[in-house]
């Protein structure tokens, strides 16, 4: 591949795609390309343009007015081309056009200004107040960034009829997922919101002080049909001729690995149901480190909510509560015991085969029986369902994005561990759950490439993102005072009521004491009016006796001296 620079200068990014966002184009990347925007390094433009002869420039200053390409790259705006009408954006598309031999596409790469996650911000731009694209003003840079509806017409308007979409999730910088315009339709009960949610990664709503939480909107956002109107970025080819046939609805690139176990997985219409193909990005290496092999499994698209999300939905009604998770964590182990057990009880130590590692909660569709998806990974060694219980739960209550009433402050996810393995028939002790957690460390890193770390002070240190502490939408400063001041209230109103207590029992020891002494003394009085009764009964015996008298005394006598009539 030859690569030549028109134009040296300072870029003028509007964003920093690396090549993972023009994985849709790669067919059409051949011939002369013109790439306009930060430069991707010589091991990218390997990946995305290996046929190609590919030119780059920083602004066009230097470019012949009459070069032509077969396709011009857009990976920045030339801001300086502005004229104060359509904005940078219109400017740069007519600039490209007239780089481009008859028939050639135009791609272009830029961000939304209608983005959920701008919304959820309250920001179209990191560090910037409000949204001055869509109040009719330049951002700081100059540019002011499209809708959907504003770029189709923009490309229309210049004759760009014919256009390839791809909306790029999280963000165009370093996409995990890119979904096809066509895969809106959810064609074969496709659904895009799944993986717009699988690119969100734990939600950061809660340390972001953002207005919602993302990670939980898409999937009604997805149910609205809004999908690609509030999606991060655009990535679109346009041209006058009509472009080649596509039956691609997404792309998924994933997390960052090991060179050897990166992947793309491509979902394609085949007739009546969705194709799922997995390939290697790097054939040329190694397919097993350390015993660590990936599978690589093609299969049919199966449709419906992951078992995961059902969780999350839990949690956000309940909170922590172990018997409701661990109801929930039993009706997935149910699944891995039909699958992979002939439905025998799982214990601590029952062998599963290799390639139930991944028979995980965020693998398992929900069905009349459930089916788990992409099972991907054979570790090389036993697996144990022990192993495959502590790798399901970690992944599922730390991906979790909040858990909002009946929350804890302060829950680790070794508190829930040891709460939700005993109630599920998988009891461990400490020494075989740190065992546990050790293998999936070592596992991990295998995979990442990266040291990574599990063990039970890593589980007792990580905190698992329960509510008041993890409401949407909070500073989380203000959070930690509302809930100091709380706790300061609360430690006040216990002191009332103890110092009340006090003095109830005080008030109630002295009537139970003065009781007391009151019937001491009516016993004393009592004791003493016998006494007096008996001696004066003795006088008058005496006296009897002395006179000759018999007989005791007249009963009036004896009332009068008792004090009754």
């Amino acid at each position: 591949m030859e690569r030549e620079k028109l134009a040296i200068g300072a870029p003028t990014p509007l964003c920093e795609p690396c090549a993972e966002v023009l994985h849709p184009f790669l067919p059409w990347l051949t011939g002369s390309l013109l790439l306009l925007g930060p430069w991707p390094d010589a091991e990218s433009r390997a990946r995305w343009a290996p046929a190609a002869k590919v030119f780059t420039t920083a602004d066009g200053a230097d470019l012949p007015a009459s070069t032509r390409f077969d396709a011009v790259v857009l990976l920045g705006l030339l801001s300086h081309r502005d004229d104060g009408g359509g904005g940078a954006l219109d400017a740069t598309i007519v600039w490209a056009q007239e780089r481009l031999r008859p028939g050639g596409r135009l791609i272009l790469v830029i961000a939304n200004a209608l983005s959920l996650h701008g919304l959820a911000a309250g920001s179209e731009t990191v560090g910037e107040r409000g949204f001055p694209s869509l109040e009719g003003r330049p951002r700081s840079d100059g540019a002011r960034l499209p809708t959907r509806a504003g770029l189709k017409q923009s490309l229309r308007a210049r004759g760009l009829v014919h256009q390839d979409w791809w909306f790029p999730f999280p963000d165009q910088g370093r996409p995990l997922s890119l979904i096809a315009e066509r895969g809106l339709a959810r064609p074969g009960g496709f659904d895009p919101g799944m993986l717009a949610i699988g690119a969100a990664g734990p939600d950061p709503a809660a340390s972001a002080g953002t207005l919602f939480s993302p990670r939980r909107a898409w999937a009604p956002v997805a149910d609205l049909g809004l999908t690609g109107d509030l999606a991060p970025a655009f990535a679109v080819a346009a041209s006058e001729a009509p472009l080649p046939p596509d039956d691609r609805l997404a792309i998924h690139v994933g997390l960052r690995r090991r060179p050897e176990f990166e992947r793309l997985v491509t979902f394609s219409e085949a007739g009546s149901r969705i194709a799922v193909r997995r390939a290697r990005v790097n054939p040329d290496l190694p397919a097993a480190v350390a015993g660590v092999t990936n599978l690589l499994p093609s299969e049919t698209y199966v449709p419906g909510p992951l078992w995961a999300a059902d969780l999350e939905a839990r949690l956000a009604r309940e909170g922590w509560c172990p018997d409701a998770i661990s109801a929930w964590a039993g009706t997935w182990l149910e699944a891995v015991s039909r699958g992979f057990a002939d439905g025998a009880p799982l214990g601590p130590n029952t062998i599963l085969p290799a390639r139930a590692l991944d028979a995980i909660p965020k693998n398992l569709v929900l069905g009349p029986e459930g089916k788990f998806i992409d099972l991907e990974w054979d570790l090389g060694v036993p697996l144990d369902a022990g192993h495959l219980a502590v790798r399901g739960l970690v992944t599922a209550l730390t991906d979790a994005p909040d858990w909002r009433p009946g929350g804890a402050a302060g829950l680790t996810l070794l508190d829930a561990l040891r709460a939700l393995l005993p109630r599920l028939g998988l009891a461990l002790d400490d020494a075989q759950l740190a065992d546990r957690l050790a293998r999936e460390g070592r596992f991990q890193s295998i995979v990442s490439d990266h040291v990574i770390e599990r063990g039970l002070g890593w589980a007792a240190a990580t905190q698992l993102p329960v509510a008041g502490l993890g409401r949407v939408g909070a500073d989380p400063r203000a959070a930690l005072a509302e809930a100091s001041a709380e706790i300061a209230r609360l430690r006040e109103e216990n002191a009332a009521l103890r110092a009340a207590r006090a003095v109830d029992a005080a008030a109630h020891a002295d009537t139970e004491r003065e009781s007391a002494r009151r019937t001491d003394r009516v016993i004393a009085h009592a004791a003493e009016l016998h006494r007096a009764r008996d001696h004066l009964q003795d006088a008058l015996d005496a006296r009897r006796t002395h006179f000759g008298l018999r007989g005791r005394l007249p009963l009036r006598l004896l009332r009068l001296l008792k004090g009754t009539p």
